[in-house]
């Protein structure tokens, strides 16, 4: 069961819901989600023949007890659009929260029954309808304990626009942090939503985003996976509604013993749906990567298009990758295309930037800032897209 040095895992899940004054359904639901957690079994992390990862992590390890508070700063000037912390939406929109809270993202295996089980920060987002927002929602997350369960819901009504983007760090060693993010966007929403995760080497990070839109909405994606010792990440678009689209675009680069075990999902539920998942990585040192990616078009999802490309920069001998791009297609009326490349620094294009004086840590910067551009130039988030390039080259420095 979980340790803690203080109180059993049911005294703590009761501490929580009297401290936060929280419904009686809330409750019920995390005390089912320790009875399951408990029964659950921690995943292998093997997708195939020499496809896997050495996590060397322990759920049944982790003290809920220290579980903190994430030190949040949130960067907001739009007057129309509510944003309201756990306590605040529990008490202003219950309703709405109890029934869209881990609907796109149900409990069902280790990882999620113990978040739902001791969530303690959420923060609810909400846009009314015919709302454009002009300036981005910027939210900057600390995490200074050794646990943190955060949790994200926007809901985006009838022909509203906004853009959130979010950044994450952490000072806690051998931490482990669990964020899971729901979007529902409805007919004709457009929403941009940002994630640049920086935490620390020593910390374990667990997330999941999936998106829930309707008809002619949109949702762009930009994933960007930095720190962490291990994460295991998943971003998927559940397609809804007739005409919706995505770009799920992502990127990451690893160092010394990182690993990351990254997903990318678009479900085409409805018809002439359209969605590009983009991802792009470098590793250096021990890195290690395992990506998986899927597009499925369901039988009703005629006049859909659906496509899948990774790419991963291999910067030592020891860095390893692997990819595993997959297409599930139950409607002939439809376009699906995937490709994924594994690759190292072409000596030739290196030979050149050093004949033309740079040295070869310059040299490998800029190849490695040409290798991302493309992606880059896709970000519908302009100070996210202005920044990257930047970011990229203070993470290279560092590493």
């Amino acid at each position: 069961m979980l340790k803690s040095k203080e109180m059993s895992a049911e005294s703590i899940i009761q501490k929580i819901s009297k401290e936060g004054n929280e419904p009686e359904w809330l409750l019920k639901r995390r005390l089912g989600a320790l009875k399951l957690f408990r029964e659950a079994q921690m995943p292998l992390f093997t997708y195939g023949l020499n496809m896997n990862l050495s996590i060397d992590l322990d759920l049944d390890e982790v003290d809920a007890n220290e579980a903190g508070k994430a030190d949040k700063k949130i960067r907001n000037s739009n007057r129309n659009i509510i944003i309201e912390n756990f306590h605040e939406a529990l008490k202003n929109h219950g309703d709405i929260l109890m029934e869209n809270f881990m609907k796109a993202v149900p409990a069902n295996e280790k990882f999620t029954y113990l978040h739902q089980a001791f969530l303690n920060n959420l923060t609810f987002v909400y846009a009314p309808k015919n709302i454009e927002v002009k300036e981005p929602i910027e939210i900057s997350s600390g995490m200074d304990s050794n646990a943190l369960f955060d949790h994200l819901i926007i809901l985006a009504e009838d022909n509203s626009k906004l853009t959130l983007v979010e950044d994450s760090n952490s000072n806690a060693g051998n931490g482990y942090k669990s964020k899971i993010v729901e979007i529902y966007a409805k007919g004709n929403a457009i929403i941009n939503y940002g994630d640049v995760q920086l935490l620390s080497h020593e910390t374990f990070n667990f997330t999941i985003k999936r998106a829930v839109i309707g008809k002619n909405s949109r949702i762009n994606w930009m994933d960007c996976c930095f720190g962490s010792k291990a994460t295991m990440s998943e971003v998927t678009t559940i397609l809804n509604g007739e005409g919706a689209s995505t770009n799920n675009h992502g990127i990451f680069f690893g160092s010394k013993a990182q690993q990351f075990d990254l997903v990318a999902n678009s479900l085409h539920k409805a018809p002439n749906t359209v969605s590009d998942i983009f991802t792009k990585g470098a590793l250096t040192d021990k890195a290690k990567c395992v990506y998986r990616g899927l597009v499925k078009i369901y039988d009703n999802a005629y006049g859909s298009n659906g496509y899948q490309k990774e790419d991963t920069l291999l910067l030592s001998n020891d860095a390893v990758a692997d990819s595993i791009p997959n297409l599930e297609i139950d409607n002939n009326d439809v376009r699906c295309t995937h490709g994924a490349t594994i690759g190292r620094i072409d000596k030739e294009k290196m030979f050149y930037m050093r004949s033309r004086g740079l040295n070869e840590e310059q040299a490998t910067k800029e190849y490695v800032k040409g290798f991302f551009d493309s992606l880059i130039q896709k970000i519908q988030m302009e100070n996210l897209r202005d920044n990257m390039h930047d970011m990229v080259e203070s993470i290279m420095s560092k590493k």
